[in-house]
Order: C-alpha cells, then structure tokens, then sequence
C-alpha cells in the first residue's frame, strides 16, 4: 500500500507540472515503448518487443516533420539487456536526421518486487540540411552555404536509470550527453552541436476488475535553452488485449488512441488534435504503431496492452532471473 502511494504521488508531481515546447522527435504513444524515451528500460522483459512506428505531424502542410522509427531489445545474460533504435526524423523538408542507436543496460535487484537498471547508448547521427529548399531574404548569408546540400555525421551519448516493478516503472535519461558538433556551416561553427536533452517518464497500472485496468503516465522533456514540455496520458485496457486511451500535451494538443495485440502482433494508431496555433497549418497529427513480440526463453510472454508488463508471475514482472 505504501509502495502503490508513493508511485501514486511522484506521477501526480509528474502531471502536474505545466510545460510546452518540442526538441527531439516526439511519440503521442510513448507508454506502449518506454524503450524510446529511456536506454535502461533495455532487457526489464522476458522477451524481444519489436516495435515500428510512423509519425505524421501536421497532416497535409507541406514540409511538415514525418518521423520513422524501428527500435527492439532483449534480455542479455547476467542481469544485462541490450537493444538497438533506428530512427529518420525529416523536421521539415529542409532538414533532417537519420540516427542508429546500441544500448545496454544493467539491472540490480532492490527486492522480490522491484529492481532499479542504469542504461548507456551509443548513437550514430547523420545530421543533413538542404539549404536548397529554403526560401530566404539573402541567399548570400554566410550560414546558409551558398544554398548547398550539407552533411555531416557525429557520435554521441545517452544515460539513463530506471526504478521499475511488477505495475510500476519511473526514471530519468539525457540523450545528446556528448553535445557533440553538428560539423556543419554557420556563422560560429563551434555553436553548432547537438543540445542535451533530459526525460523523465513515469507509469502505474492499476488493475480495477480482472477485466479492466488503468495505467497514467506521464513524460516530460527539456533542454538547458528551452522550457519543458509535458505529456500525459491515461489508459483503461480490456482483458490484458485491447486498449484505449487519452493525452494531453499542454499547449500543443489532446490525443485519443486506441489498440490491440493478437497473440505476439500489437497495432495501435492514435491521432493528435492540435489546440496551439499551429492549428491553422493542419488540426491533425496522426501516428502508427505496429509490433511483434517474441518470448523470451525464461517463461511465456504475456504482452499486457500498452504497459511494462511482461508475464503472469507475481514476482517482479519486468524482470525475472
């Protein structure tokens, strides 16, 4: 009871705080893969979750940011997970980012019920600008490369921890640790790197019946120049196999999802209703995911519809030796 509290109050601290603004490319359905938004969630399954997404922002503006990602990760020996995350973030026609993340974590047991992991990522970026396709006052500024194609290619970091149980997980991560430099022009070269940034994610699930059960969670991201931006987001599954669900990213826009898993197959589409300004660009942001699940070899995975849960043992369910 103590322990259901204290996940109970750290989320309404989490949701409770007011943010706006984006960074990296985002996922309205950041609950179903935590793996994205933090390198130590790799291995707390007894599984391989396999997971592709599509993400179409602004439907119908041209140039709008369309962001494809293809992400797994497996349980390693010894307490250890590994994983990989393919990413194309296309920010708008003119710019755009192709990163190959490896990741590998460690996980220590707190209890029979809890375990905490520490991750680190190693990420490849391709980092590209094609100044021909902007349209500028003075095509002679210094920044712009005489309207050049630029690309460049950097390495950087990405840490994280994560305290995690049985209907529970809570944690921090800092992508971009490295800042490294993007390599390409502008009138001070040596500013252009890439910025830090900083995740905190939270989520509980409660089971109501033996039918349903609810799961809040909330992320929140920032970066030492910008504000922080919140998203949060409640889910009611069905029978552990169908789910639906709503977010609010404040000051931005209000998301209705829903999904579903098939023996090891998940598919879940959500669609984002913009409520800022930039409503009058496009009202929708709609985004795809598809999976397959592959059990792990320690027991039968039991894939519990948009949550961390992994099988049907009462003995830290995210991770079992």
């Amino acid at each position: 009871m103590k322990r259901t509290f204290y996940i109970l109050s750290v989320l309404v601290i989490l949701l409770a705080t007011s943010a706006h603004g984006q960074q990296l490319g985002r996922n309205t359905q950041f609950a179903l893969n935590p793996y994205l938004a933090n390198p130590a969630y790799a291995g707390t399954q007894n599984a391989i979750p396999i997971y592709f997404s599509y993400r179409n922002q602004w439907t119908g503006f041209k140039g709008a940011p369309v962001t494809m990602t293809a992400s797994a990760h497996m349980q390693g020996p010894k307490n250890s997970g590994f994983g990989a995350i393919l990413q194309r973030d296309d920010t708008g026609g003119a710019i755009s980012r192709t990163s190959l993340e490896a990741t590998g974590a460690y996980h220590i047991d707190l209890n029979n019920y809890d375990g905490i992991s520490f991750g680190l990522g190693l990420s490849a970026n391709q980092f590209k600008v094609d100044n021909s396709k902007l349209v500028v006052m003075d095509e002679s500024d210094q920044a712009l490369n005489a309207m050049q194609v630029e690309s460049a290619m950097n390495i950087d970091a990405n840490f994280g921890m994560l305290i995690y149980g049985e209907d529970y997980y809570f944690g921090f991560s800092s992508p971009n640790l490295i800042q490294s430099k993007l390599k390409v022009t502008g009138v001070n070269p040596d500013d252009n790197r890439n910025a830090r940034h900083y995740h905190i994610v939270g989520s509980y699930t409660y089971d109501i019946t033996e039918d349903f059960d609810i799961q809040p969670s909330g992320l929140i991201r920032f970066t030492n120049n910008t504000p922080p931006q919140m998203d949060m987001n409640v889910r009611v599954g069905y029978q552990k196999m169908a789910w639906s669900s709503i977010s609010y990213r404040i000051k931005d826009a209000v998301a209705l999802s829903v999904g579903g898993t098939y023996e090891n197959f998940v598919l879940a589409y959500s669609m984002d209703i913009t409520t800022s300004k930039a409503r009058v660009m496009s009202p929708f942001t709609h985004e795809l995911v598809m999976g397959y699940v592959i059990p792990g070899k320690r027991g039968r995975n039991i894939v519990r519809a948009g949550s961390s849960h992994k099988s049907l043992s009462k003995k830290r369910i995210v991770k079992i030796k």
